[in-house]
């Protein structure tokens, strides 16, 4: 008497496992692409940090570095802050820019004479508000005053894309004018 029966796999249990296989491939493929995307995203946040950080400690400088050129004066957006005169002496530029990455020849970031090579995918906006100081009225006041404006709200938005996502850091401080004793 002859065994016909053969064991081993059909097609149809190697046909389901190279599914399950596939399944599992892909899977780990788009892992691995999420993590990649991920790590591309974290960089870009820490640029875009870096430049925030920067364009605030270049607002920052402005007013103390040289008073006699820029000073607090200088301290707002272009079209800001008129003098005696009615001349405006902001000089931040207003909207999103592109980012540059040298100051240029006033040696501030965020001015219209910046130069360098343009950052790709990144955009920069600074907002400076005056801020009205309750102690030291001034004319911004809803009780208006005569004091001087002392206080100023500072905003720096830097854009970016992830992929086809628009992501954003924000940095806010406020500066003031006033000298330590």
């Amino acid at each position: 008497m002859k065994n016909t029966s053969e064991s081993g796999f059909s097609y149809i249990d190697v046909m389901i496992a190279l599914v399950i296989l596939l399944v599992g491939i892909l899977a780990l493929l788009a892992g691995i692409s999420g993590s990649i995307l991920q790590s591309r995203g974290q960089e870009q946040q820490l640029l875009a940090k870096q430049i925030a950080t920067s364009t605030m400690e270049s607002i920052m400088s402005v007013k103390e570095t040289d008073p006699a050129r820029l000073g607090w004066k200088a301290v707002g957006n272009v079209g800001s802050n008129p003098d005696a005169f009615g001349v405006f002496q902001g000089i931040f530029v207003t909207g999103l820019q592109p980012v540059e990455l040298d100051a240029g020849p006033d040696e501030v970031l965020g001015t219209a004479d910046d130069t360098g090579s343009v950052v790709p995918n990144m955009q920069r906006q600074i907002v400076i508000t005056d801020v009205c100081d309750p102690d030291r009225p001034s004319s911004i006041c809803t009780a208006p005053g005569t004091f001087l404006i002392k206080f100023r709200s500072v905003d720096v938005t830097v854009k970016y894309y992830v992929g086809t996502v628009l992501r954003q850091e924000k940095l806010t401080t406020v500066l003031t004018d006033y000298a330590p004793n």
